[in-house]
């Protein structure tokens, strides 16, 4: 039988006083799906009932939320109806709960076929709604708002460079990140271009824009609008990292 959990707004307040390190003492499943759960009942876009899937390690579990009843239950098991779901490694979900890599992140590929330590999937019966997306940040980032210490996040090899992402949503994908010396962001043909606009910010050191074919040196402080369908890599030949932030929009995005 499900537990559903309703929390008023002393019950939140008190929850979300409590230090990290204190919410994050139990570090078990159901424990931190039901922290996660329990701040996204407070989400100002939390605006409809769900229900999604997470298999941790291969062990079901489903988070459900009523919005009429304002109340949200974990449960061990498969979802009832086919939704989609969260693959993650244990260690991985860990490091969610922590803070110390986004969920997003996390699920980062270059190609659909690469690995990542959490993804998304369909249950049989199900098909993808791209609000999934946004939903995917509204829930795996707690509090309001949803402040994010961008360059206090791990990253990810992705593309050849090391990227964190920030929040998706259809028309719309941010990121941040680093290109360490001696990497070649896009050096596989197959990434070097987009069917829409993508905007990089230079926020710290050197790095050279290859952009159709011809290199130019950017550095911080510096941005490059690269139009859909131009193709663009990012290397780096110098002594330091070079941090970016990303921004892609538009149809398709």
């Amino acid at each position: 039988m499900r537990k559903w959990i309703k929390y008023g707004l002393i019950g939140l307040s008190a929850n979300l006083a409590l230090p990290l390190a204190a919410q994050a003492q139990d570090s078990g499943t159901e424990a931190i799906l039901t922290r996660f759960a329990a701040d996204y009942l407070a989400d100002p876009t939390f605006q409809a009932s769900t229900e999604f899937g997470v298999v941790v390690d291969g062990d079901w579990w489903t988070v459900s939320f009523n919005h009429d009843a304002a109340s949200f239950s974990v449960s061990h098991g498969e979802p009832a109806t086919p939704t989609f779901y969260y693959t993650a490694e244990a260690d991985t979900l860990a490091q969610v709960d922590r803070g110390e890599i986004a969920a997003l992140t996390a699920m980062g590929k270059a190609f659909s076929s690469d690995y990542a330590p959490m993804d998304i999937e369909l249950m049989d019966g199900a098909g993808f709604n791209p609000a999934i997306l946004a939903l995917t940040f509204h829930f795996w980032t707690r509090g309001t708002p949803e402040i994010i210490n961008w360059r206090d996040q791990a990253t990810r090899e992705v593309h050849g460079g090391n990227v964190g992402i920030i929040y998706y949503q259809p028309g719309f994908r941010s990121g941040f990140g680093q290109v360490m010396p001696g990497q070649h962001v896009n050096e596989d043909p197959r990434s070097r271009t987009n069917g829409f606009p993508t905007l990089l910010v230079f926020t710290g050191n050197r790095a050279i824009a290859r952009i159709d074919g011809v290199d130019q040196e950017v550095s911080n402080g510096q941005m490059i609008l690269i139009p859909a369908g131009v193709s663009h890599e990012i290397l780096n030949p110098f002594d330091e990292p070079a941090e970016f932030l990303l921004f892609m929009f538009g149809d398709g995005a």
